[in-house]
């Protein structure tokens, strides 16, 4: 027993011969508070998950990718703005507009409530003020060239169809129907004031680039040709605000934003104004699109979004010489990460969490005494003093 004794590490000294202080008993209440106060951040941060960063090559490279988009336009009529999307795979969509919808601003920017917004994609919606007529069942109109001559383009709707699938660019101001229909009456007073787009687009997870122009677009020789006569000589500029601008899907968006809060994980170009008085102006954005998964807790496993970071570059197109040297409009020139970004929530470790705590408590008593002991022999040493003087 005697040599189990000498075994222990914690020796103890007769209570007759422990002195308690002052110094001492503050010493411990402030450590105690310390110590408490530390605990409970500990087994705090224990209960909380966080989410730990993961980097892994992507693979999804044939998935299709959802943009959600919300732009104003304040100087532009909304019949002059189409919007296309190319791919580098040669896919080219002229005039995308499936679940894309324009809604006109006069000239203060305040949306003009007697228009509804109108749905592209819907040939059969009527304009804003209702101007389409209806022709005699005898007429037949021409098509100019854009179809077999025993087609009959009865209206102007039918006429830029019909231009359409040629890919030419349709000028409603040469067209008969829409001058009987007074297409052109129309275009004048809509030409005032702005235009507000939004909708979403799918597009391939592809590099590539979405992009808004004045004029209709159409193909020649392989090319993506913009007709943009009627806005180079006319006071339209391509000053906007981005609104919102967000990859992937959107209710996964809304969940990420409730669970990821302390990520400041945001859409950097929401909420954001550019351009100016400058009427003949290309404005690119170009975007490194980084695929993010979210693992949470609680079964909500594979949660896909994306991040994104922007440059920008705006360019004059009028040089010197007085000639255009490329297409005005706002540009987003999309690059993909070969990379994914996985974060999976977890929670702490409770080994991890219990040698935290035993740290914690252990290192403050250590500190404590070490203060105490220095306070002590202080103590002792004035009081020593105090008696030395008083003696001589």
């Amino acid at each position: 027993m005697n040599r189990l004794k000498r075994l222990d590490a914690y020796s103890k000294t007769l209570e007759e011969f422990r002195i308690r202080t002052t110094t001492g008993a503050v010493v411990t209440l402030i450590s105690t508070i310390i110590i408490g106060f530390l605990v409970m951040i500990e087994l705090w941060s224990y209960m909380i998950p966080v989410l730990k960063p993961e980097i892994v090559v992507d693979g999804g490279k044939m998935e299709k990718l959802p943009i959600n988009f919300d732009i104003t336009f304040p100087n532009i009529p909304c019949h002059i703005l189409s919007l296309d999307v190319m791919d580098e795979s040669g896919q080219h969509i002229s005039n995308y507009d499936h679940d894309v919808f324009k809604v006109r601003l006069d000239e203060n920017g305040q949306e003009i409530q007697a228009e509804k917004q109108t749905k592209l994609s819907n040939p059969h919606v009527a304009d804003d003020l209702a101007f389409q007529q209806k022709a005699d069942e005898s007429y037949c109109g021409a098509c100019y060239g854009a179809a077999p001559e025993d087609h009959c383009c009865n209206t102007c709707e039918q006429v830029k169809e019909a231009y359409s699938k040629v890919s030419w660019a349709f000028r409603p101001n040469e067209i008969e129907q829409c001058i009987k229909e007074g297409l052109t009456k129309a275009l004048d007073e809509m030409s005032k004031g702005g235009c507000r787009m939004h909708g979403n687009l799918m597009v391939n997870k592809l590099r590539g680039n979405f992009h808004f122009s004045p004029g209709p677009s159409f193909s020649y020789g392989g090319q993506h040709i913009h007709d943009v006569r009627e806005f180079v000589y006319s006071k339209y500029n391509f000053k906007h605000s981005i609104n919102h601008l967000q990859f992937g899907n959107q209710q996964h968006q809304l969940h990420k934003q409730k669970r990821t809060k302390a990520l400041a994980l945001t859409n950097p170009l929401d909420g954001t104004k550019w351009g100016g008085e400058e009427a003949i102006a290309m404005h690119q954005f170009f975007l490194k699109i980084v695929p993010t998964q979210f693992d949470f807790l609680g079964g909500s496993y594979g949660l896909r979004t994306f991040q994104y970071s922007v440059n920008r570059q705006e360019r004059a197109l009028i040089n010197q010489s007085g000639s255009s040297g490329g297409v005005p409009g706002v540009f987003f020139h999309m690059d993909f990460s070969p990379m994914r970004v996985i974060y999976t929530e977890e929670h702490k470790s409770l080994a991890s969490a219990l040698v935290s705590v035993c740290a914690i408590v252990g290192g403050i008593f250590t500190v404590a005494s070490i203060v105490d002991g220095f306070l002590h022999k202080t103590s002792l040493l004035q009081n020593k003093n105090r008696g030395s003087t008083k003696s001589m």
